[in-house]
């Protein structure tokens, strides 16, 4: 769980630095950053919305359900057990992403 929480993070916060790059090359300035540092009044600027393709979103979805079904079966294997049903969706996740990929 806890690697496809880091995956996830590290994901957007590359994203995010992606749409950052491409904001500073396009030449827009934010006022309201300077005016926060010289201690100025802090206004709150306008969120920021990043849009994923669902083709992408659906992939990356698969990815990070194939991919907490892994580490819980590592863990349960540690410990010597079986679930057969988690190997079932397992491999019915791996065949989706397999046939996505293709």
């Amino acid at each position: 769980m806890a690697k496809a929480l880091m995956a996830l993070f590290v994901a957007l916060a590359s994203a995010l630095a992606g749409a950052q790059t491409l904001d500073s090359l396009s030449g827009n300035s934010r006022p309201h950053q300077s005016v926060a540092f010289s201690g100025g009044a802090l206004t709150c600027p306008q969120p920021e919305v990043l849009r994923v393709p669902q083709s992408i979103f659906r992939q990356a979805k698969l990815k990070l359900r194939l991919m907490n079904l892994l580490e819980e079966s590592l863990l349960d294997d540690a410990r010597g057990i079986v679930n057969i049903a988690r190997g079932k969706e397992i491999r019915k996740l791996a065949d989706k992403l397999k046939k996505n990929t293709d």
